[in-house]
């Protein structure tokens, strides 16, 4: 049982893809009027790890947080866990959300399933803001790495072990709803995610692309380091690349107000171009 409910103002839902899979989207700010952000969770996460940005939403923005399929409150994915999969999956509930264009916003894996909905459609897609997310050749793993995630199914403490660090210096408050969430991801996913990421290497854009693209990294991640974030940036035509020094692999938790601003600039700034 999640243990965490969202402020008031979040309107924490479900909506239905075409192939039946149930998908759980939270959405806080202007929901009629506003500038849709999509903001897409990592790996044994779930739209819970946006709760600051719902909770504060910026202004003129509407916020769209949903867990994929295989995450949180949603159904497992029909098939194998892959990127395409859960890219096309974002694609569908963007449909069912009425939602024509939208910046987009990828936390870690997220950030890969954002980049291949902009390859795939770049018209749907106003901005691209990829935070801490896997650099372009993937993120291959040595073997026993893959064993021990496959160990992590049902260990909620095991997963608290391994999640902790991802938080900052301390755990937030919702950090029982966080690893609820983390235990709930669909069994196949805690192996077949990494896979993904690991043998997984993204297309080059074409030479016409003119999505915006930033590129947050925190200096502290003990993930991605800044070669893997530069080359990111790198790969797509003139991304900026921000590094916060003092920040981890979650600036949205971890630097909750100076994520928002940094985020509401550049939609705005994006909705210009």
């Amino acid at each position: 049982m999640i243990s965490h409910a969202f402020p008031d103002g979040v309107n924490d839902h479900d909506v239905q893809l075409p192939s039946g899979t149930t998908v759980r989207v939270a959405e806080a700010g202007d929901l009629d009027a506003g500038t849709p952000v999509v903001l897409v969770h990592g790996n044994f996460a779930s739209r819970r790890w946006w709760t600051e940005l719902l909770a504060r939403p910026p202004r003129g923005l509407r916020l769209i947080a949903p867990d994929l399929p295989n995450f949180g409150a949603s159904d497992p994915l029909p098939g194998p866990p892959s990127l395409d999969a859960y890219a096309d999956a974002l694609t569908l509930t963007m449909d069912a959300l009425g939602v024509d264009r939208a910046a987009l916003v990828g936390h870690s894996l997220g950030a890969a399933v954002v980049e291949r909905v902009a390859l795939a459609a770049p018209g749907r897609v106003s901005g691209l803001m990829l935070v801490d997310g896997a650099p372009p050749e993937g993120l291959p793993r040595p073997e026993e790495h893959y064993a021990l995630l496959s160990g992590f199914v049902g260990d909620r403490d095991g997963l608290a072990a391994a999640l902790a660090p991802l938080t900052g210096s301390g755990t937030p408050p919702y950090w029982e709803a966080l690893l609820d969430d983390a235990v709930a991801m669909a069994a196949p996913a805690f192996e077949g995610n990494a896979r993904a990421l690991g043998t997984s290497t993204l297309a080059a854009p074409p030479a016409d692309f003119a999505v915006p693209v930033v590129v947050l990294h925190g200096g502290m991640d003990p993930l991605i380091d800044p070669d893997m974030a530069m080359a990111t940036a790198r790969h797509w035509p003139d991304a900026h690349l921000e590094t916060w020094p003092d920040v981890g692999h979650s600036p949205q938790i971890e630097a909750p107000d100076r994520f928002a601003a940094l985020l509401s600039a550049f939609v705005k700034g994006a909705a210009m171009v």
